[in-house]
């Protein structure tokens, strides 16, 4: 038997558990869709235990393995790795209807296209966020920071692009109407394609890298790098993107990266939609891009020797 819920955010990770409970504790109506039929009714039944500022407390979330228990939906907000994208849409489509559109707040580049491919893009809306959060455990999530998202709808769909941030806003999450998506995405793509897998790659927080002479020298160099390639693909990059990137490191000081997570848990991670896309992009107009290249190779090494660990 379904049940209409206005948002239903996809994928119980980090970000996923952060904004369900964000949601649902608002008073929206909130759903949480997993493809683990057990872990979904865990967290269904002991609800999402949010920290913040030290403080924790359970938010009551409903979360299900079947779409279609929350049909029909206004919006899905997906939070699947970018390798899960498609897979994570069919999975959505039984809870959309004729009519429910969706949001990608996902690292990386290529996920509104891959949407797109299965979804009218009239009814995909795509954006970053600043947010931060860690999983601690099954539906146990600490929030980092709440962050501000950026969203917009390349169709020109500023209704529906416009309702979802009036869901957002309403679960006191910032959140503003882009003016161009694609400079948005290649922001945030240039932000993560430096402190990731530099992150990942030495184990160190955010903050650490902007302190190390060394290590600030190569963010830099990877910022310029793939900012070259994001104005060469038509985006528009701010003049002080490396001095932006670097204020980033040190007011995220504390936090681990999504990379540096997934790699110490053994998980893949997603170097091939950040900087592998980017060197994609740049081979596409005859250009090179060999640090994205490098830390693509050392990043895939490294999930390599966990598989052999």
């Amino acid at each position: 038997m379904s049940e209409a819920v206005d948002v239903l955010v996809v994928g119980p990770g980090a970000m996923g558990c952060l904004h369900a409970a964000l949601l649902a504790e608002s008073g929206i109506r909130t759903g949480l869709l997993d493809h683990d039929a057990a872990r979904a009714q865990h967290i269904s039944e002991r609800g999402i235990t949010l920290e913040r500022a030290g403080q924790e407390r359970a938010v009551p979330v409903r979360c299900s393995a079947d779409a279609a228990e929350f049909a029909p939906a206004r919006l899905a907000l997906l939070f699947v790795k970018a390798y899960d994208t498609e897979e994570a849409v069919q999975h959505t489509l039984p809870a959309l209807g004729d009519d429910g559109g969706i949001l990608t707040l996902q690292n990386g580049l290529g996920n509104y296209e891959r949407i797109t491919g299965i979804v009218p893009e009239v009814r995909v809306l795509a954006g970053t966020t600043t947010a931060g959060a860690t999983l601690l455990g099954e539906g146990h999530v600490r929030e980092a920071g709440r962050g501000f998202v950026h969203l917009g709808s390349p169709s020109g769909n500023f209704r529906r692009a416009r309702e979802a941030i009036g869901f957002l806003r309403g679960a006191g999450i910032e959140a503003e109407l882009a003016q161009s998506v694609t400079d948005v995405l290649w922001a945030k793509a240039i932000v993560n394609a430096a402190i990731n897998p530099l992150s990942a790659l030495t184990g160190l927080p955010n903050g650490r890298l902007a302190e190390s002479e060394g290590l600030r020298a190569l963010l830099d160099a990877v910022v310029e790098e793939a900012a070259n390639i994001g104005r060469m693909s038509g985006a528009f990059v701010q003049e002080g993107i490396v001095n932006a990137v670097q204020a980033i490191c040190r007011e995220t000081g504390e936090n681990r990266s999504s990379m540096l997570q997934d790699l110490s848990a053994g998980r893949r991670t997603e170097i091939d939609f950040i900087n592998g896309e980017i060197v994609r992009r740049a081979e596409a107009r005859g250009l090179k891009a060999p640090l994205c290249a490098m830390l693509t190779a050392l990043v895939k090494g490294r999930e390599e020797a966990a598989t052999l660990a």
